[in-house]
């Protein structure tokens, strides 16, 4: 009985250690992806929302076109979050499929 439970054992980990080396390696994709791009994200959504004021507040634009600037920066702003959000959404799938080896 010993010996078929740490066959069936040695089984769950060889079927799960291809998925979590695909879910290893789509995690240090995105989190590459996210590194690279955030800073460009936070930039361009900080000039947005800093035109959004500036143009209001000097009177070059109207409330709703600012405030569509001011939508359109803070979405452009958050991308990065999101982003870092499903990087933790990936570790956590990998931290799941790994448990199935402590069974």
């Amino acid at each position: 009985m010993k010996a078929i439970r740490w066959l069936l054992k040695l089984v769950l980990v060889i079927m799960t250690l291809p998925l979590i080396l695909a879910v290893w390696l789509i995690k240090w994709f995105v989190v590459f992806l996210h590194h690279c791009s955030a800073w460009i994200f936070y930039l361009l959504g900080s000039v947005l929302l800093a035109t959004a004021i500036l143009s209001y507040l000097m009177q070059q634009s109207q409330g709703m076109e600012a405030l569509q600037m001011l939508i359109g920066g803070f979405v452009i702003f958050m991308i990065p979050q999101v982003v870092g959000g499903v990087v933790v959404l990936l570790e956590l799938a990998a931290v799941m499929l790994r448990q199935i080896w402590y069974i």
